[in-house]
């Protein structure tokens, strides 16, 4: 029987506990995820301009002050440190692993980056009648992000098919948050962001087994692990950030991020 969660802080304190099963974003739909990446200090200037130059792929909702690692603006009770399900270790831009707490590797020289995600809008889709036919799953593009300094790469991007009535009101829902990567980039054509096979250039599968339903249309979102992808090519001595898919869950409503002022075009 799938546990029940209250709040968004029952969820992290569960994650700190190591009583989680599957994502936080799953645990308790309606609410704000964030991807997270820490780095040295030295690094974190370049880092923040990098991602300020990519707002679609790296929407930086926070850049927290060197060596902290609560954000009450996000939850109540809050450690980067323990709150999330699972942290990627990477050294040199080599994975050394992944862990459930970082507290022994954090140091007083880091810098921790807040950037959305669009799994905050999965289960918001899904209880506004919403939610995709198949999906999501990542694949790497062709399409290069603006470079800053050492940070340079491709963009990722996550997929979602729906049926023809549904991707069009989708699209125009979720370019409505900006902070969750807005709008859609693509339509279909996944040859224009350099995926040739869509099975096998799959970078990360969907684990609902099956594929696209015929006829559906598939929407490609930029996706939140762009950045700690770059900042993995950037080989830094000593970075972490959220094992994908594991993003951490905040207090915010998915739903008080709406953007009435953005419009969407095909």
């Amino acid at each position: 029987m799938k546990k029940i969660f209250h709040s968004p802080r029952d969820v992290r304190l569960a994650c700190r506990e190591n009583r989680l099963e599957g994502f936080a974003s799953d645990a308790l739909a309606g609410f704000l995820c964030v991807n997270l990446v820490m780095m040295d200090k030295q690094y974190a200037g370049e880092f923040q301009a990098f991602c300020e130059a990519n707002p679609v792929s790296c929407p930086l909702l926070k850049v927290l002050p060197v060596g902290e690692v609560s954000a009450p603006d996000f939850g109540a009770d809050l450690d980067l440190r323990t709150d999330l399900r699972s942290y990627d270790v990477i050294r040199n831009g080599e994975n050394a692993g992944s862990v459930r707490d970082v507290r022994e590797l954090h140091s007083p020289d880091m810098v921790s980056f807040l950037i959305g995600s669009s799994v905050s809008l999965d289960g918001y889709l899904v209880s506004k009648g919403m939610g995709p036919s198949w999906g999501p799953c990542i694949y790497l593009t062709n399409v290069p992000c603006q470079s800053v300094g050492v940070f340079k790469g491709n963009i990722a991007v996550t997929m979602r098919s729906y049926t023809k009535e549904m991707a069009d009101q989708v699209a125009a829902f979720t370019s409505h948050f900006p902070w969750c990567h807005g709008a859609p980039l693509k339509r279909n054509d996944p040859a224009s962001l350099g995926i040739v096979d869509e099975v096998k250039d799959i970078f990360l599968p969907w684990k609902g087994g099956g594929w696209v339903p015929e006829g559906h249309d598939k929407l490609y979102w930029a996706c939140g692990i762009t950045p700690s992808l770059v900042a993995r090519a950037a080989k830094l001595p000593l970075m972490i950030v959220h094992t994908p898919g594991n993003a951490l869950i905040t207090d915010i409503r998915t739903e008080t991020l709406f953007d009435r002022k953005l419009a969407y075009s095909k």
